[in-house]
């Protein structure tokens, strides 16, 4: 596939950008009338390039005044290669120093440098020039780069130039064009009678005409109805390209520089980034915890703060992991390139790359910067790790948004680090195997402790065991980890409780005896019983015992509760159940006298009874009857 790129054009006020701009192109990329006057670039200038390769590109001049830095740095973000300018006559000037720290801080791997006004210039002194360029540049992306004498005024050099940028974009790896679709904006405007046009370089994937696509921050969607590549109507725009869409749906007054394109439904706002951050190191100041910035990334101008982690300032040429807390939502993704600016003077701090675009609030300290760490080096299973990190465990559809490494992809990796047993999924949700130990071992620790001090209950309620060890498991993921559980061999559940497999209820032997004597004295009263606490004292069970037998006794169903102090023989109810439902068939209503009448109980211990069978399920109040609502009497 036919690769695409972006050139730009950058260097100091008056080296000669946009006269080697239109040297190379035949495009006068001075749109403005201030322009035109005054000489100098204001706002960004774009025009298509045929290389002698036939490949044709987009340039992007930037303006190189110090009050425009703004527009050169929307210029800059997503250039493929980058011809610095440099006056032979002049040499690096200031605002060839900063166009330079913004290129390096943009990530942009490659570049020419080109001095222009050669014709102006002898021999010597251009030596000199270059001399002076070359140690200028040493350490840097530019360091082995080729530096090209030029005249735009008589042409010297242009052809050259060409040959050598048409080579060194034959290097470059072709892009990846089915990632999601993201355009950052850098230019609207309105044509009569066709609308809001905006104009951008493509960062990731591919748009065509009649696509929908969403606008942010606005969040609403709009469909292209033209494109343009290179000032000629085209099908299809890909990464790489400089493209103009005509959008319907929408005023051009509603949007923005800065503003955005995306496909529908992948991207999500954020107001928190976790970054690294080189701070430049020809300042003479130390940028203090929660310092002010002006944040620029991609087309995006916004302010912000910066938050340490580990230190509560940052020296000039120091690198640091923290986060910049936003005063609004942008988009972003990891690995994007940033600037941050000082308010006041407005000059450059420095620049890095985006971490993770959805950090969260955390603590100070050397385990936040450890987390951090993950991020750094781009290594999958870290940076998998970070994202799991805070809770343990994430949904897919979580991690994507914050890797963006795309679903098929994350599939993969997934599939893979299961097998390695580094992480286990319950359906949507990946845990770290490590922190799924940590889960199951406290929930162990729980339950045995549980069982030792409540010998004779079947098990922990789960509701307990939920919101004493795992208070912020999501309904879903809980069900999911129990259910794991079971299937390991580890627990039993019942409805309501949970258990270690291994447990087994037990009386005391001391009170065995006596609970044998309870069970026979309720068989015998049938459902005229008495009161559990009076049956429980007279058969020797303490006081502070009653209840638990109670317990235990209705969770291995030989009993029956039917109210708080009145509990019956399990074979007792269960036979009685099944008597009535042969007497009084389904679907026919039955009153308290007609029940009466065939168990031949007082008021006293029939009301209970009829509540009971609502309480179980069997039936259901209308009026002043009820009605069976299950037949399976559970006889014993």
């Amino acid at each position: 596939m036919e690769n695409h790129f972006t050139i730009g054009i950058a260097g100091h006020i008056d080296h000669g950008k946009t006269t080697l701009t239109k040297k190379l192109t035949n495009v006068d990329t001075d749109r403005l009338k201030e322009e035109k006057e005054r000489g100098v670039s204001i706002e960004l200038g774009f025009a298509p390039l045929e290389l002698p390769s036939g490949t044709r590109v987009g340039v992007v001049d930037v303006p190189g005044h110090e009050r425009f830095i703004r527009q050169m740095i929307a210029g800059a973000a997503g250039i493929d290669l980058v011809i610095l300018v440099v006056a032979a006559d002049e040499g690096v000037m200031p605002q060839t120093r900063e166009h330079f720290d913004i290129i390096r801080f943009l990530g942009i791997e490659r570049g020419i440098i080109a001095l222009t006004k050669r014709d102006l210039v002898e021999n010597e002194w251009l030596e000199m020039v270059t001399e002076e360029v070359r140690d200028w540049v040493q350490g840097s992306f530019l360091e082995e780069a080729p530096i090209m004498p030029v005249s735009s005024h008589t042409g010297e050099g242009i052809p050259e130039l060409l040959a050598v940028v048409d080579s060194i974009l034959g290097t470059i790896p072709e892009r990846d064009v089915n990632e999601p679709f993201r355009m950052p904006i850098d230019r609207v405007f309105t044509i009569k009678g066709a609308g809001a046009v905006v104009t951008g370089t493509i960062y990731e994937g591919k748009v065509s005409e009649g696509d929908i696509v969403e606008v942010y921050p606005l969040g609403e969607r709009v469909k292209v109805r033209q494109l343009n590549v290179h000032h000629q109507s085209a099908q299809t725009a890909f990464a790489g390209q400089r493209a103009a869409l005509n959008l319907g749906g929408i005023d051009f007054k509603d949007m923005e520089r800065g503003y955005a394109l995306t496909a529908p439904d992948y991207f999500r706002k954020t107001d928190r980034l976790d970054i690294r951050f080189q701070m430049l190191e020809h300042h003479d100041f130390a940028l203090k915890q929660r310092t002010r910035v002006r944040l620029h990334i991609g087309t995006t101008e916004i302010m912000a703060k910066i938050i340490y982690y580990d230190r509560n300032e940052l020296q000039p040429g120091e690198e640091v992991l923290c986060q910049l807390q936003l005063e609004g939502e942008i988009i972003a993704k990891t690995g994007d390139p940033f600037i941050l600016r000082r308010l006041s003077p407005t000059t450059t701090l420095g620049g890095g790359q985006v971490l993770s675009p959805y950090g969260v609030k955390r603590k100070f300290g050397e385990k936040t910067v450890e987390l951090l760490n993950l991020l750094k080096g781009g290594d999958e299973w870290q940076m998998l790790q970070y994202v799991l990190a805070e809770d343990g465990y994430a949904t897919t559809e979580e991690i994507d948004f914050q890797l963006a490494f795309g679903m098929e992809r994350l599939e993969s990796m997934l599939e893979q680090y299961q097998q390695e047993g580094q992480v286990e999924r319950f359906h949507d949700y990946v845990i770290l195997s490590e922190s799924l130990k940590e889960w199951t071992d406290k929930l162990k620790v729980t339950l045995m402790k549980y069982h030792k001090d409540q010998p004779m209950r079947i098990g922990m309620k789960k509701s307990e065991l939920r919101s004493k060890l795992f208070p912020n498991l999501t309904d879903k993921l809980w069900r999911e980890y129990i259910g794991w559980l079971k299937n390991k061999n580890i627990i039993e559940e019942t409805d309501e409780t949970v258990k270690m497999r291994s447990h087994q209820p037990v009386i005391p032997a001391a009170l065995q005896a006596s609970v044998q004597k309870i069970i026979q004295t309720l068989r015998k009263e049938g459902l005229s019983v008495s009161g559990w606490n009076d049956i429980a004292q007279k058969n020797g069970i303490k006081p502070n015992q009653v209840n638990e037998i109670k317990v235990y006794c209705i969770e291995q169903e030989d009993f029956v509760s039917m109210g708080p102090d009145m509990i019956v023989d399990a074979k007792v109810y269960w036979d009685t159940v099944a008597n009535l439902q042969q007497q009084l068939p389904q679907g026919t209503p039955f009153s308290t006298p007609q029940v009466k009448d065939l168990l031949n109980v007082s008021r006293k211990y029939l009301i209970p009874f009829l509540e009971s069978l609502d309480d179980h399920g069997l039936t259901k109040r209308v009026e002043n009857e009820r009605v069976w609502i299950r037949m399976t009497a559970k006889a014993k």
